[in-house]
C-alpha cells in the first residue's frame, strides 16, 4: 500500500510554507501545509428611528475561518497471495497464476482511495514489464462509496484517469495479457502507479505525488514426464515376425510433474504400420489397463475399432501423480522386413488455458517424433528438467525366426578290417535357421550317437565323440572330448556359444573292431558283418518363443572286411589236370582216395574290400601238410582274377608257404598243389 497525504493552508497575509514528509513505512508519504486559505465574514446593517429620517448604519464584529485542505490516497494490492506468503492490501500482488499460452490473461486487484479532504484525479500508469508481461491491459474500475457502487463500472486505457471525491474508493482490476508462450515457472511482474493531479500541481516530488503496487505472476501448467517401454512375449525386444503368437505389452507412464493439477487429459497411443492392437476375443489378448496413483482417478483404455489406436480420454492427473497405461499389440497384415526397428511414441494433450482445445502437446519422443508439433511449456535449460520424456526403452527390432538344424556326414560309409581301432566318422551341424542362435545354452539341443544292431564285434567309442576343432579329421590332443549324459550329448558344449545362423560344427566319432576271419566249423567270420550308426540331433523345445524343428538325423555304416580264405580238394591219379577235377569243400571218402593217387588242393584267397584304395600287401598263405600220410608232389601253381602277380611258394617240409605281393580290392588270388596219398600211411 502506498499513501500520499497533503495538507495545504494560505494565510490571509500569503502562502507560508510551513512543509513536512511523514515516513510512516514504504508506502506512505504525508505532506502538510496549514491555512490553506481564511474565510473572513462581518455583518452590515441600515436602519432608520422613528422621528429621525436619517438612515443609520451599524457594523459587527468580524469573523475569520482558517480553511485547511487535505491532499492523500493510498493504492493497495488486493489480490489474495496469501498461500504464496504475502498478504491482502500490500503493495504487491505476489505469484498470481497464470497460462503459460500466448495470448494467456490474469487479473490484478487494486483499491484507489481518496483518504483527503478534496476531490483529486489520479493518472494510472503500468511499467516496467518482464517476460512478455503486459503485452497489453485493460483497466477498468468501479468507484464506490462505502460498499456502495456510484456509477457504472468504467473502463481506462494505460495513461487514463480516475476521478474521485473525498472519502471515495475506486476498486481497479488490471487485465494483462501476454504476447508469447512461456515455460512453467516463469516469473513475470509491472507495476501499476497512481498520480495525483492535486499533489503534481503543488509542486510535490515524484515519490510524493505517486502510489506504486507491483504486480507478480507465476506461469503455472502441469507439465509431463513420459515414459514408454517394450517387451515382447521373448521378455526381449526382438518381435518375431514369423511367430503367429508373437506380441508386444507396451507400458506408459505419465507423471504430472508441473505446478497445478492436470484436468481432463487425453493420452493416446498411435500404432505404426506392422503392428496393430490385440482386441477381445483375439489369441493373446489382456485388456489394456489404466492405473492411477495418488488420488487421482483412473479412466478406461479404449482400443480403436481397427486396432491402431489406444486412447484414454478426460483424465485428471494431480500433481506429482502418475497415470500408468498398458496394452498389447501383435503383428498387423503388413510385415516389416526382418531387421527393421519399430518405435511409436505416446502423446499426451492437455487444454490448460480452458479455451476448448489442446494447447499442451507432448510426446514421449520429442524432437523424433515428426508426427506432431509439441507445446510442452517444459523449462528445458537444465539437464535433469521437470517434464523430461524418454522413450529410448519403446523400440522393438523386428525378426523372422525359423529354425532349422541339419546334419551331414563328411565321412562315407566305411570298409575297416576285421581288427582295427579308431575309425573316425566326422559329422557337420549347421544352423540352417534365420534369427535364431542354437544350442546357446545348455540344455537346450542335444545329440545322440547311436548303433542299429549292436554288433559285439563293433564298437563305438562313446568316450571318444569330440570337437574336429582343427578340421583334419581325427582326435587331437588339445581337442574337446564331449560327455555323454542321459540326453546324449549337449551341442552347447560342442559350441559353448552357440550356433548363429549359418555357423556349423564339426563333430568327431570313433569306431572300434574286433572281428575273426576263421572259416573253420565252429569258427566266426566276421568279414561283411556292419554296424550301422545314427547320429540324432534333438531340439528340446522352443527358443526365443519358436517351437522346436524336426529332429535331424543321418547315417554311417562301418563294414568289416579282410581276406576271404577258402580251401578246396579233389582226388585223382596223380599227374590229372586241373581242369579235370571236381573241386569240394567237402569231405571224400572211398572211390579215388586211396593210396598212390594224389589229393589236391585248392586255395582261394579273397580281397573282400570293395573301396580301391585297400590292396592287401604281402599275403602269406601256409598248407602244413599232414606227412608222411601225404607226399608233396612239388607242382605248385598260382593265379590271380586281376592283374596281380600270382603267388611264389617256397616248400619246407611239412609247410607250403605261398606269397601274394599284393591283391587289388575284389580280387581273389588262388594257389594249386597235390601231395601223393602214402601207401600205409607212413610212408
Amino acid at each position: 500500500m502506498r499513501t500520499n497525504i497533503y495538507k495545504h493552508s494560505v494565510l490571509t497575509a500569503g502562502i507560508v510554507a510551513t512543509m513536512s514528509m511523514t515516513a510512516a513505512n514504504a508506502a506512505e508519504v504525508v505532506y502538510d501545509e496549514k491555512d490553506a486559505f481564511s474565510v473572513a465574514n462581518k455583518a452590515t446593517a441600515t436602519y432608520t428611528v422613528a422621528d429621525n429620517s436619517n438612515q443609520q448604519i451599524a457594523e459587527s464584529n468580524e469573523v475569520v475561518v482558517n480553511v485547511t485542505e487535505t491532499g492523500a490516497f493510498s493504492l493497495v494490492a488486493k489480490n489474495d497471495d496469501t498461500s504464496s506468503g504475502g498478504a491482502i492490501g500490500d503493495d504487491l500482488n505476489e505469484n498470481i497464476a497464470i497460462h503459460p499460452a500466448a495470448g494467456s490473461s490474469v487479473n490484478f486487484n487494486h483499491t484507489l482511495s481518496n483518504d483527503g479532504n478534496i476531490s483529486d484525479t489520479y493518472t494510472i500508469a503500468l511499467a516496467n514489464p518482464s517476460n512478455s508481461l503486459p503485452a497489453s491491459a485493460t483497466i477498468k474500475y468501479q468507484i464506490k462509496e462505502g460498499n456502495a457502487n456510484v456509477g457504472n463500472s468504467e473502463t481506462i486505457a494505460i495513461g487514463g484517469t480516475i476521478t474521485l471525491k473525498p472519502g471515495q474508493t475506486a476498486d481497479i482490476t488490471i487485465t494483462a495479457t501476454t504476447s508469447s508462450d512461456r515455460v512453467i515457472g516463469n516469473d513475470t511482474s509491472f507495476t501499476v502507479t497512481a498520480t495525483s493531479k492535486y499533489l503534481t500541481d503543488k509542486g510535490q516530488t515524484t515519490a510524493d505525488k505517486k502510489a506504486t503496487n507491483t504486480n507478480n505472476a507465476i506461469t503455472t501448467t502441469p507439465v509431463y514426464a513420459i515414459t514408454k517401454s517394450a517387451t515382447t512375449n521373448l521378455n526381449n525386444k526382438i518381435f518375431d515376425t514369423n511367430n503367429a503368437n508373437a506380441y508386444v505389452d507396451y507400458t506408459i507412464t505419465v507423471k504430472n510433474e508441473g505446478n497445478i493439477d492436470g484436468t481432463a487429459v487425453k493420452i493416446t497411443d498411435a500404432l505404426p504400420a506392422g503392428l496393430v492392437a490385440i482386441k477381445t476375443g483375439e489369441d493373446n489378448y489382456t485388456a489394456p489397463t489404466v492405473v492411477a496413483s495418488g488420488t487421482s482417478t483412473a479412466k478406461d483404455a479404449n482400443i480403436s475399432t481397427n486396432g491402431k489406436e489406444i486412447t484414454v480420454i478426460g483424465q485428471d492427473i494431480k500433481m506429482n501423480e502418475t497415470i500408468t497405461v498398458t496394452f498389447r499389440a501383435k503383428k498387423d497384415t503388413t510385415t516389416p522386413a526382418t531387421g527393421t526397428n519399430i518405435t511409436n511414441y505416446a502423446l499426451v494433450e492437455d487444454d490448460v488455458d480452458g479455451n476448448g482445445s489442446f494447447d499442451l502437446v507432448d510426446s514421449s519422443g520429442d524432437a523424433a517424433d515428426t508426427s506432431v508439433s509439441e507445446k510442452t511449456y517444459e523449462d528445458t535449460s537444465t539437464g535433469n528438467y521437470k517434464g523430461k520424456d524418454s522413450n529410448s526403452n519403446a523400440t522393438i527390432t523386428t525378426s523372422n525366426q525359423t529354425r532349422n538344424l541339419a546334419i551331414k556326414s563328411n565321412t562315407l560309409d566305411q570298409e575297416v578290417a576285421l581288427i582295427s581301432q579308431n575309425n573316425t566318422y566326422i559329422y557337420t551341424i549347421t544352423n540352417k535357421g534365420t534369427d535364431i542362435v542354437e544350442a546357446a545354452s545348455a540344455d537346450k539341443v542335444y545329440f545322440t550317437v547311436a548303433p542299429t544292431t549292436n554288433d559285439a564285434n563293433i564298437t563305438i567309442n562313446e568316450a571318444e565323440v569330440f570337437v574336429d576343432a582343427n578340421d583334419n579329421g581325427s582326435y587331437d590332443s588339445g581337442e574337446t572330448l564331449l560327455t555323454k549324459t542321459a540326453n546324449g550329448y549337449d551341442l552347447n558344449e560342442a559350441a559353448t556359444t552357440g550356433l548363429a545362423p549359418d555357423d556349423f560344427v564339426k563333430i568327431g566319432v570313433t569306431v572300434n573292431t574286433n572281428g575273426s576271419g576263421s572259416n573253420l566249423v565252429g569258427g566266426t567270420n566276421n568279414i561283411d558283418d556292419s554296424e550301422t550308426m545314427t547320429v540324432t540331433v534333438l531340439p528340446q523345445g522352443p527358443v526365443a518363443g519358436t517351437p522346436a524343428p524336426a529332429n535331424a538325423s543321418v547315417s554311417s555304416t562301418t563294414t568289416m572286411k579282410g581276406v576271404n580264405l577258402l580251401k578246396y580238394q579233389a582226388v585223382a591219379a596223380c599227374k590229372a589236370g586241373l581242369t579235370t577235377l571236381s573241386w569240394t569243400t567237402d569231405s571224400i571218402s572211398g572211390g579215388e582216395a586211396k593210396p598212390g593217387n594224389c589229393v589236391y588242393y585248392k586255395i582261394t584267397a579273397e580281397n573282400t574290400f570293395s573301396d580301391a584304395s585297400k590292396v592287401i600287401n604281402g599275403l602269406t598263405v601256409t598248407d602244413t601238410l599232414e606227412t608222411p600220410k601225404i607226399i608233396y608232389e612239388g607242382d605248385f601253381t598260382s593265379e590271380t582274377s586281376g592283374g596281380s602277380p600270382a603267388a611264389k611258394a617256397t616248400y619246407s617240409n611239412p609247410d607250403l608257404v605261398a606269397t601274394f605281393d599284393s591283391l587289388a580290392a575284389s580280387e581273389i588270388g588262388t594257389i594249386y598243389f597235390s601231395a601223393q596219398i602214402s601207401q600205409t600211411g607212413t610212408n
